[in-house]
Formats: C-alpha cells, structure tokens, sequence
C-alpha cells in the first residue's frame, strides 16, 4: 500500500510539471529532464523556464534496500542563472526537499533538508548541459532518523552534485 502512495505522489508530481511546462513558450528551452548525483543519491529534475535566467525544477529520488526498506525525496529546486549567455553560466540554487524513509516494517522517519547552492553549467547547445554545484545544506532530523547521524537535531552539511540536462 505504502508503494501505491508513493508512486501515485511520484507521478502526481511528474504530470504538474509537464502541464505547467506544456503552456510556457519562453525561449528555446520550456522544460526538461535533469539527472543529477550527490554521493550515492541519484534524482531527477524536471526544470521548467519561468524566463532566460529562472528555473524551478520538481524533484524526486528513490533508493530501495531489500529487507530493508525505501527512501523517497519529494523537493524543489529554484534556479536563478547569473547571465543568459549560450555556453557556460553560473548560478545560484535554493532547495528545500523531505526524504521519506519507509521501512518495511516500522513508521515512516521523515527528514527535511533546505540549501543553498553555487555552481556552474555547461550547455553544449541550447538543449544539453552538463553542471556542477557546491551546496551548503541545513537538515532536520526525525526523532528516530540516524540518516544524518544526529538524530531529532539541526544538522549542516557541504556536498557537491554532478548534473546532465536535456531540454525540450
């Protein structure tokens, strides 16, 4: 049942962003398809253009463990680019973002996550990019989480995220 949920709010998010993104005609680039790493964590991203330098981009990533259990991470990214230059652009991120871990026994532990990020993207042509990203996050723990090994308590983290984009 928990799964049917997750996937129901999984594809949930997908539909609104490809709606939003099908009525923008901004630009060459209106919406597209980002998959991004940061340590063992894969997500994707469906950034859509609100203008040449704005992008908010829904964001979702599973990590499923037999016997164990799944993680779920429903977020949002707002991207604000420095320029609107066709090659390489810095920018600025703010994310906020919970991850759901969802035993398969036992109560469902939710963490949440805002940051702040600085980083650069490469666009090869006005449909492809690949970026990189130095991010500053602050977490919240649940009680029972030792996700960030401070359980129930305020932790700070630096990552770095790898990212490839297609646009449409």
């Amino acid at each position: 049942m928990k799964l049917n949920y997750i996937i129901l709010i999984t594809l949930l998010s997908l539909t609104v962003g490809n709606v939003n993104a099908q009525n923008s005609s901004l630009d060459d680039r209106t919406f597209g398809l980002t998959a991004s790493i940061q340590n063992e964590n894969l997500d994707f991203q469906l950034p859509i253009w609100l203008n040449q330098n704005l992008v908010i981009a829904p964001v979702t990533g599973l990590v499923y463990a037999q016997d164990f259990g799944m993680d779920l991470t429903l977020g949002m990214v707002l991207k604000s680019y420095f320029t609107n230059s066709q090659e390489a652009v810095p920018y600025v991120s703010f994310k906020s973002a919970a991850i759901f871990g969802i035993p398969d026994e036992g109560d469902t532990i939710t963490d949440f996550i805002i940051g702040v990020g600085f980083g650069g993207e490469y666009f090869f042509n006005p449909k492809f990019s690949i970026g990189i990203e130095y991010q500053g996050n602050a977490s919240i723990s649940d009680e029972g989480s030792f996700r960030f090994g401070n359980a129930g308590n305020l932790n700070f983290n630096t990552a770095t995220q790898l990212s490839a984009s297609i646009y449409f």
